[in-house]
């Protein structure tokens, strides 16, 4: 999976119901694969074990891969919530929020990419 598909869905006008859904799902794909890239990176650079996505990120922010936490949290809680897409109104909130999300991630991938060498 590449990580623009989210982008993609992003660039779409957000005012159909599927659309919203869709790219949800597409965040929480992303999602997924940032918090096991960092935990296989924790685990193989610095000899970490993440149990957990937030433990990664703990340990992640601890080592100073994360600029800022908060963004982070909200994603996970964001992520923990998207499961709850029949309510409309927090799907749209959640929604509101994925560009955002979308900017951390990239972030994220342009820092282990240098990490990585």
């Amino acid at each position: 999976m590449h990580w623009t598909v989210l982008d993609e869905a992003l660039a779409l006008p957000p005012d159909a119901p599927l659309l919203v859904d869709g790219t949800m799902q597409r965040f929480e794909l992303c999602f997924e694969l940032a918090w096991k890239s960092l935990k296989l990176a924790i685990s193989e650079w610095e000899g970490l074990n993440s149990a957990s996505p937030r433990q990664a990120l703990e340990h992640a922010y601890a080592l100073h891969w994360l600029e800022h936490e908060a963004p982070w949290l909200q994603m996970l809680q964001d992520r923990n919530l998207s499961s709850d897409t029949l309510r409309e109104g927090l799907a749209r909130e959640i929604h509101s929020r994925i560009p955002q999300h979308a900017s951390q991630l990239r972030g994220l991938l342009r820092a282990l990419r240098r990490r990585a060498g």
